[in-house]
This record gives C-alpha cells, sequence and structure tokens, in this order.
C-alpha cells in the first residue's frame, strides 16, 4: 500500500471500536479533557444552539452534515 508523504497508511480493515479505546486512553493518559476546561477557564462563554436534526421525518444523507457541525464546532472553540 502507497501513501502520500505525511499520511500514515490505513489497513482497509479498520477495528472501529478498538481504534475508540486508544483515542479514549490516550485522552485519558493525556488529561486532555481537564486540560480543555483548563485552558478555557475564565473565557467568554460560547453557546452553540441546535435542534434534532431528524425530528421531522427520516433522517437523509444531509443531516450528516448537520451531525458533523453540531461535533466540529464545539472541538474547535475548545
Amino acid at each position: 500500500m502507497t501513501t502520500q508523504p505525511g499520511y500514515n497508511a490505513v489497513a482497509p480493515q479498520v477495528d472501529l471500536p478498538a481504534m475508540e479505546h486508544e483515542v479514549l486512553a490516550f485522552w485519558r493518559d493525556h488529561g486532555t479533557f481537564e486540560r480543555t476546561l483548563a485552558q478555557t477557564d475564565g473565557s467568554p462563554r460560547w453557546t452553540f444552539y441546535e435542534g434534532p436534526p431528524t425530528a421531522n421525518g427520516m433522517p437523509g444523507t444531509h443531516h450528516i452534515e448537520a451531525r458533523s457541525f453540531k461535533d466540529i464546532f464545539p472541538r474547535f472553540k475548545t
């Protein structure tokens, strides 16, 4: 498998639960969540108002965008 410079190869069969446990362990071991709280302590409050994107009908692929925004923007602001 070839990769572009600066990128690591990713196996075609990924064990997502195992990957999630690795990320959570990394965050726990490095105090990541606690550091985000300390980093923003005393900062102005930032609020992200949102509602359920699928409240009025069946979920569609366009809801991926809304759910991505609900995850990305708070992480960016933190």
